[in-house]
């Protein structure tokens, strides 16, 4: 059987819908708790009219970075899944096989109800069986144990750890980025797949 390459049991990658979703991205960047779990940039409210120009200059970049919105496979009144999150690969490097990867879940209450763990499972499928990737990294900070313990959950490892290098509400945090290799990945899945006797 054929693997789906944008669909998971309740999740569906697609490109953003530049007018239905930017009010929705919008709200998230106004969640600080959103922000500094998607990125390590400094926090900055966008406006609807703002994310829509993030969308165009995405596009422009073609093949330098891939970026997909997250939605329900439950199709809303509009004949779209419902907004739940957004991915990214950048700094896409195709002569080395190598990127990274950000992704995260918009709204709190869609927060740990397991749409993070399909998403990552898409993407790394993506990464490594579409694109051909031999290598992807992750950065985050020291002060989000929670997508510490996700990313090393899907099989990254540490890197490195850059000391102080974040400042954030007065404190300095370690910069912790994390690697994972397509090798290491396939034979995380045969162990898995051994394991419920696929």
């Amino acid at each position: 059987m054929t693997e789906s390459l944008f669909e998971s049991q309740r999740v569906r990658l697609a490109p953003p819908d530049a007018d239905k979703d930017a009010a929705i991205e919008s709200g998230w960047t106004h969640d600080l708790d959103f922000q500094r779990r998607i990125g390590n940039s400094p926090a900055r409210p966008l406006s609807p009219g703002q994310v829509k120009k993030k969308y165009e200059a995405l596009e422009k970049d073609g093949d330098k970075q891939f970026y997909f919105a997250a939605r329900t496979r439950t199709l809303e009144p509009d004949g779209l899944g419902r907004l739940i999150g957004c991915a990214r690969l950048f700094w896409v490097d195709h002569v080395h096989g190598s990127a990274n990867l950000n992704l995260g879940i918009g709204a709190p209450a869609d927060r740990g109800q397991g749409y993070g763990t399909e998403l990552m499972a898409l993407m790394l499928n993506y990464a490594f069986n579409e694109l051909g990737l031999h290598r992807l990294g992750a950065m985050v900070t020291e002060d989000n144990p929670g997508a510490i313990q996700f990313i090393e959950r899907h099989g990254f490892q540490l890197e490195v750890r850059r000391r102080q290098a974040a400042l954030r509400d007065n404190q300095r945090w370690d910069m912790l980025l994390y690697g994972l290799l397509r090798s290491e990945w396939a034979a995380s899945r045969r162990t898995a797949a051994a394991a419920n006797g696929k």
